[in-house]
């Protein structure tokens, strides 16, 4: 109901993607072209069975980092590769120009690719991922937790956006290696109450899955409180080999 009043009040006459003029919503926030290219991209190129990264080695089927060092987690998927303008610019408009609606579409979108997958399954609980309480403050959101409320509606899972708690302020992963991306996030996270998470299979919730520092620590943190399993779903993904 809150969507519908704000799509009445506040309508968005141009694609948020491409600012095709036209009439958007909630619902429909960018174009069909736009659409259709993200579409395209979903199966452009093989992924790694594991991490969902898409490989630049066609033949692998497994990318290096999952090789050498495997994750805990189950499986992590995404909608398409963020090396893609519009996937890549969906996140960014979300994020930082605020348009707090795109998580609805994107939402959907995730949630369908959790669906057509049987190796998420079986899902109890969704978990998104924690910002710094900086980002919060200057956002006034966490885009994590506005994605798993969306994915929350399509699954039918109950949803816990404050089960993981950042205990550690750390500074921007933006700028740091994977070594110092590891070293930083160390201890950064906590599980508030390990009674909603002990024996339940977990989905956990991101924006964009990277060096996958952040999914790797929170999964650790989740699996150490007593969850039987982690699944990650994420808008988009990194490139492996």
């Amino acid at each position: 109901m809150e969507n519908i009043l704000m799509d009445i009040l506040f309508p968005v006459n141009e694609c948020s993607l491409c600012r095709e003029k036209g009439r958007f919503h909630s619902r429909r926030p960018w174009c069909q072209q736009c659409q259709n290219e993200i579409i395209s991209t979903q199966n452009s190129r093989p992924i790694c069975r594991k991490c969902g990264k898409y490989l630049d080695v066609p033949e692998a089927s497994c990318c290096a980092e999952c090789r050498d060092n495997p994750p805990e987690f189950k499986i992590a998927r995404a909608v398409g590769p963020y090396c893609n303008d519009k996937l890549r610019k969906a996140v960014k408009v979300l994020k930082f120009l605020c348009r707090r609606y795109m998580s609805i579409k994107m939402g959907d979108m995730m949630g369908e690719v959790v669906i057509e997958e049987p190796a998420f399954w079986p899902i109890d609980i969704i978990v998104p991922v924690p910002i710094s309480k900086g980002n919060l403050k200057q956002r006034g959101f966490n885009q994590s937790e506005l994605l798993a409320k969306q994915i929350s509606k399509i699954l039918k899972r109950c949803m816990y956006p404050h089960l993981l708690r950042r205990i550690k302020e750390t500074p921007s992963q933006r700028e740091l290696t994977r070594e110092e991306r590891v070293e930083n996030l160390l201890c950064a996270f906590e599980v508030t109450d390990p009674t909603k998470v002990d024996g339940k299979n977990v989905l956990l919730v991101d924006d964009v899955y990277t060096t996958g520092s952040t999914i790797r620590e929170c999964t650790r943190v989740l699996l150490e409180a007593g969850a039987e399993s982690v699944g990650v779903i994420t808008w988009a993904t990194g490139s492996g080999y």
